[in-house]
């Protein structure tokens, strides 16, 4: 079911990747492109499950590199199985494809860039496997992957494939990436500066949200709460 992938792989040794269905790409994607873009200044790719037409002339006219996949059948036999199935396709491509120097930074379309990162923390990210830890696990939010860790990218990528084919887990992408990486060396973004896991219920927790790098809200609860940017807001 991955192997039906069009679109080409980046070759840029630096760049951002996101994943999601249309739905989302529709909803979140301006917000995510409009900040990213303007604060970090890399490159974006962007796969998308199940594109529409619209979806991909979007992308076509903001010229940037994606690719897609229609999704197989037979995978959604489960509740959980499309959720599960679209959350672990950027660390599945991101397993087969990384290549020899490129370190990737994967963030959730749903997510967006608040300010320009420092220098020392550009170097924080890109320099190894990075990510935030919140209540034991490695979250999968905003991350970093990089071409040392190659080889465990890809055991990572075969057993979320396996585990998707065969279970209906949620959560499989950070469940694996714990279950890979966290036995090795990696950078730790420190959470509440970086980016904040929690919910955001009250004007404090949406004022922390907002003193981090890269605000993301859990769920559907706080969504609407963080900043608004449209279509035509990027030129569309």
């Amino acid at each position: 079911m991955f192997q039906k992938v069009i679109g080409a792989w980046p070759t840029h040794k630096r760049f951002i990747i996101t994943s999601c269905d249309a739905k989302y790409f529709d909803e979140y994607f301006p917000r995510f492109y409009k900040t990213y873009s303007e604060h970090w200044q890399l490159p974006i790719h962007v796969h998308i499950i199940d594109p529409t037409q619209l979806s991909r002339y979007r992308l076509d006219r903001l010229k940037l590199s994606y690719s897609y996949c229609k999704t197989d059948n037979a995978i959604l036999k489960w509740p959980y199985s499309y959720e599960t199935y679209c959350q672990a396709q950027r660390f599945i491509l991101l397993g087969y494809n990384l290549l020899h120097g490129q370190s990737v930074t994967v963030a959730d379309v749903d997510s967006y860039s608040l300010r320009v990162p420092s220098e020392k923390q550009k170097h924080l990210l890109s320099s190894d496997m990075a990510f935030t830890e919140y209540n034991g696990r490695l979250m999968a939010t905003f991350c970093n992957f990089h071409y040392a860790r190659k080889t465990t990218a890809r055991q990572a990528a075969i057993q979320m494939q396996k585990t998707i084919e065969n279970s209906d887990t949620i959560g499989v992408d950070q469940l694996i990436i714990k279950e890979t990486f966290g036995v090795l060396p990696y950078n730790v973004l420190k959470h509440g500066e970086w980016i904040r896991h929690q919910d955001v219920k009250t004007e404090q927790d949406l004022e922390q949200h907002n003193q981090c790098l890269i605000y993301h809200e859990k769920g559907t609860r706080g969504k609407g709460k963080g900043i608004k940017v449209g279509w035509t807001d990027i030129g569309l």
